[in-house]
């Protein structure tokens, strides 16, 4: 049985206009050419990954991609309030 492994064409390929993805100290890393808000921060968004594999780089850029999709469809909630 053989596996297919993801490359990073691959990668670039599906990701590649959002995000600069590179190999980094042995592992991925992948950063975004246009950076969000903090405020995005809340709906899971993030400007910058690393992984020790590029399958698990993949796999998190797809969840970002998802949180993408909520950032963009709705308000962020509210923060929350921490007693001091």
């Amino acid at each position: 049985m053989t596996v297919n492994r993801l490359t990073l064409a691959q990668v670039q390929q599906r990701h590649g206009r959002k995000w600069e993805i590179m190999e980094f100290h042995g592992g991925w890393v992948a950063y975004r050419r246009h950076a969000w808000s903090t405020t995005a921060a809340r709906f899971g968004v993030s400007n910058l990954l690393g992984a020790d594999d590029l399958e698990d780089l993949a796999r998190q850029l797809d969840e970002q991609a998802a949180a993408e999709a909520r950032r963009k469809s709705r308000y962020p909630p509210a923060p929350t309030d921490e007693a001091p």
